[in-house]
């Protein structure tokens, strides 16, 4: 008689659901940045009561996507262009420290990973799917933290990885963009088959730091309106 997997998968919760769904309308651009929330309408759109969508949107201020404010209501994210530095600078610790991480402990691992997603882009750019851009950045940098050794790096780099993929949704992708991506992409991805871990991290500072520019045009508009 064969064993039983006792280890079941636990069902996911209402609020989970909720979470998950609200995340990825607010990352992929349903709603605006800084646009007012109502906790009726997303509860009226997701088929759900209101308890499981309040608790998700307490969950999602955890992670830097919605903004809370007593007596006046939730809202989606804004950046001033201090808050910008902020995130780059933050993004260019955690980051940077992971890929030599990653380098060290797993550095087969994280070459398949960055194998895999230049490839993706590489297919995207061929068929011209610039709207597919946001998303393979993303999964590009998260494998770059995803995997490195440190459990602390992987659990601070949740506290801007949802809005620097907002952000990224919110850019006006074509083709230039993408092709500069997979360029300095292609670039990083080289300098960690080489080993170069030193060069590796300059490359990803430097586009890192490099997309501020792009990230204050997409937030211009809310600052404008601030």
């Amino acid at each position: 008689m064969q064993a039983v997997d006792s280890q079941l998968e636990r069902p996911r919760s209402l609020t989970e659901l909720a979470e998950e769904r609200i995340r990825s309308l607010i990352v992929t651009g349903a709603f605006a940045l800084g646009e007012q929330l109502s906790e009726v309408q997303l509860a009226s759109r997701l088929g759900i009561s209101k308890t499981p969508v309040r608790e998700a949107l307490l969950r999602l201020r955890h992670g830097g996507l919605v903004e809370i404010h007593p007596q006046r209501g939730t809202y989606v994210f804004t950046l001033d262009e201090a808050g910008l530095d902020h995130v780059c600078q933050f993004r260019t610790v955690i980051e940077c420290e992971a890929l030599a991480d990653a380098m060290k402990h797993r550095p087969a691992e994280l070459q398949q990973a960055l194998d895999a997603c230049m490839a993706d882009l590489k297919r995207a750019a061929a068929k011209g799917q610039w709207r597919e851009f946001p998303r393979l950045d993303t999964e590009f940098h998260n494998a770059l933290v995803r995997t490195c050794d440190n459990a602390y790096l992987k659990t601070a780099y949740e506290l801007v990885a949802s809005q620097v993929a907002a952000l990224r949704y919110r850019l006006d992708s074509h083709s230039a963009d993408v092709r500069h991506c997979q360029e300095e992409h292609g670039t990083l991805v080289e300098a960690v088959r080489e080993g170069d871990g030193r060069k590796a991290r300059a490359l990803l500072k430097a586009h890192i730091q490099g997309t501020r520019v792009s990230y204050l045009i997409a937030c211009q508009p809310v600052v404008a309106a601030a």
